[in-house]
């Protein structure tokens, strides 16, 4: 499969424009000092090289049995995978901690063919001692929506959760339209509100 130049500019542009959307969006709200301190540092860009060894080196130094025990395949491969899509979601989170550039969270998803949803397929977070106290579902989640609505999608969904409860408060709730796939995958499910 041969990726069209334009193609790939015209989705990384989008989603360029939907972290942009949200970094705005986060400093217009956070007011308090105390917040301020929280969200200092934090970066949301692209799945790079930089975040995935950081993925492979340092995360798996912090799993274990009541954390996380890593996904069966490797941030590499499912990075590869989804990229051979143009349209495909990405993102990194990084935060300034001590000097150091600290790897806090990556997802990936993908629209439908139709592009009428977004589907997030993999979260993950660091489990480290410096884990961003603010958590990384609130940017995940609201830059998918943004470049959802990039997309002109109807809905964000998020697929077999390993808790949904953190999802819920975000306004995530199950989903059980037909969408394609295995029987036995759970949906999350919010509906875009574009006005």
């Amino acid at each position: 499969m041969v990726l069209d130049e334009r193609d790939f500019a015209y989705y990384y542009t989008l989603r360029t424009e939907a972290r942009k959307r949200v970094v705005d969006a986060l400093n217009r709200r956070i007011k308090t000092p105390e917040h301020r301190a929280v969200w200092r540092g934090i970066t949301l860009g692209s799945i790079d090289s930089e975040a995935l060894k950081q993925a492979r080196t340092e995360w798996p130094k912090f799993y274990g049995p009541n954390s996380h025990l890593g996904f069966d395949e490797s941030w590499e491969r499912l990075y590869y995978k989804f990229a051979a899509t143009q349209s495909f979601f990405d993102l990194a989170i990084w935060q300034e901690y001590d000097g150091n550039k600290i790897l806090q969270g990556m997802a990936l998803g993908k629209p439908s063919k139709g592009k009428t949803h977004l589907t997030l397929h993999w979260i993950e977070r660091s489990y480290a001692p410096t884990y961003f106290k603010g958590g990384i579902l609130l940017p995940t989640l609201a830059t998918a929506e943004e470049y959802a609505k990039l997309l002109g999608s109807e809905r964000v969904l998020i697929k077999d959760p390993v808790d949904p409860t953190p999802f819920q408060q975000y306004g995530y709730a199950p989903f059980s339209g037909a969408i394609g796939g295995p029987a036995r995958v759970r949906w999350l499910s919010k509906e875009l509100n574009y006005g």
